[in-house]
């Protein structure tokens, strides 16, 4: 079906005139990020313990659509929002407040707060792993982003329904999401899908944390080369904090650690920067960024054996969604539904790391160094793994000319220019249409370094899923790996994501938004 806003924009296009690209009422960053007295973004460089944070232009492409294409069809996949602190978290919380308390000392400079200092939480019995107001307003905001980014893929009054891993905090993200999508309609119109990942022999492999039923699968957080770093970036930083403590309180390493952690998550708490986040320098607080990206690298990212298979089967079965075009799936009473053009996932840190790797936009990334930190990486996890850290698949249907005559490509497509539309324009007699797939981490477009000839260094949707075919066939059995077979009923092949078409699954149910 073409909706009303596609016939304008082509009947515009076939008497010359060009669309000009749509100004956005959504903020490009959803959230603030002041500055501290010690660093001019503090809460940029925390991985993936600060707020959304809309990801720099690091190679250089317009996020704009290229000209000649439009975007019919497009999968996010997020992690929850920002949160409170887990009950480990927490409990450390408590102890440091309490040898702060005990000790007789005095803090001058940047650590002046100390003695004041106490838990930001008033009600941890309700709070501890929940979302927070933050996290409320950045899965608003996300849903209200995508509503008016793609308005094309989504029919006012259609049924719209999102996925979520059966996990609090994510199916908190999911509702706030749709009520940001749809508005006033979302109690109506809006399902929330919660897939459960534990418990369910049939469904290893075949949810949104498939992990969790892989008996092999270990996250060693990052392990020795984490280690090696902290004990490199730590000690001078702990020495200079403790040089302005006078008394008998002495800083750990533990403290000097959860310094970073604690202004990420009090700032996103409390919707004020916390005092812990002037006590870092900028280049300090980017060391610790750098044990960040170590952590997630070496733990479930590409220096990985297998946590970084965990998700290579649902990016197969994203993929043949993105390829199938229109897709009808079936609910648990036998009935059907339309599977969203605009196909929306919600998931936690670990298992967003493992599929942005599958994805293969860090295929071009030597190892880390755990004695030197790169500046050159293109893995940082602030820039995707974020609180509501974000990976996209548009998948962009593009007009070529045919004989490529009138172009300044070599494939025939016209170049993005500041009047470039999310549909055709200019169109010649002799056209072929093409999907092609584009990537986007936190926003910013980032392209496969083996295929992103594309417009707008995309990859032919084709080639793309001829590559990742390809992957998770290197990468052996997945029940194999997991050591997964031993487990009564469990399938002989996983099937990755069924649940975005059969809602019949017993680890499947619809929640309340």
């Amino acid at each position: 079906m073409m909706y009303a806003s596609q016939v304008v924009v082509l009947s515009l296009a076939s008497r010359g005139v060009r669309a000009v690209v749509p100004q956005y009422l959504a903020p490009p960053q959803d959230i603030i990020f002041p500055s501290s007295e010690s660093a001019t973004n503090p809460l940029q460089w925390l991985g993936a313990n600060g707020p959304w944070y809309a990801g720099p232009n690091v190679f250089g492409i317009s996020p704009e659509i290229p000209e000649n294409c439009h975007v019919d069809r497009a999968a996010y996949v997020s992690r929850h929002g920002s949160r409170y602190p887990d009950q480990g978290a927490y409990d450390g919380w408590v102890s440091m407040y309490e040898r702060f308390q005990s000790a007789n000392y005095t803090a001058g400079g940047s650590l002046s707060f100390l003695s004041a200092w106490q838990p930001v939480l008033t009600n941890p019995t309700t709070q501890v792993a929940m979302e927070n107001p933050t996290g409320a307003k950045e899965s608003y905001d996300l849903g209200y982003t995508l509503r008016t980014r793609y308005p094309d893929l989504y029919r006012d009054g259609d049924e719209f329904v999102v996925w979520a891993n059966n996990y609090t905090r994510v199916l908190q993200t999911a509702s706030m999401f749709v009520r940001g999508f749809l508005g006033f309609t979302a109690s109506q119109k809006g399902s929330v899908i919660s897939v459960t990942s534990r418990g369910f022999p049939e469904g290893v492999g075949d949810s949104l944390a498939p992990s969790d039923m892989c008996p092999n699968f270990e996250d060693s957080e990052g392990g020795d080369y984490k280690s090696a770093w902290d004990n490199i970036w730590i000690p001078p930083i702990q020495d200079r904090l403790q040089a302005s403590i006078k008394g008998n309180l002495t800083l750990t390493a533990s403290d000097v650690n959860q310094i970073p952690y604690l202004c990420g998550f009090e700032s996103h708490i409390t919707g004020q920067l916390s005092p812990w986040c002037g006590v870092f320098s900028e280049e300090e607080l980017k060391q610790y960024e750098y044990s960040n990206d170590l952590r997630y690298y070496y733990g479930v990212g590409p220096g990985t054996d297998l946590p970084k298979k965990m998700m290579t089967p649902f990016l197969d079965a994203l993929v043949g969604i993105l390829q199938s075009g229109p897709t009808v799936g079936t609910r648990g009473n036998g009935s059907t539904f339309e599977v969203p053009k605009l196909l929306v996932s919600f998931l936690n840190d670990g298992q967003l790391t493992e599929l942005v790797t599958a994805s293969g936009v860090f295929d071009a990334q030597p190892p880390l160094s755990s004695i030197e930190k790169d500046e050159s990486r293109l893995w940082i996890g602030s820039r995707y793994v974020s609180m509501r850290g974000t990976i996209a698949f548009e998948r962009l249907n593009c007009t070529r000319e045919a004989d490529g005559a009138s172009s300044n490509s070599s494939l025939g497509y016209r170049k993005p220019t500041a009047s470039s539309s999310s549909a055709p324009s200019n169109l010649g007699r002799n056209t072929t249409n093409t999907t092609y797939v584009r990537i986007r981490l936190n926003d910013a477009v980032y392209p496969i370094p083996s295929c992103r000839n594309g417009p707008g260094s995309s990859c032919k949707l084709s080639d793309y899923a001829r590559y990742i075919t390809e992957k998770y066939t290197s990468e052996g059995d997945w029940i194999t790996n997991c050591n997964a077979t031993a487990s009564e009923g469990a399938p002989t092949k996983v099937k990755g994501a069924s649940f975005f078409t059969d809602l019949s699954k017993p680890w499947v149910r619809q929640v309340p938004v």
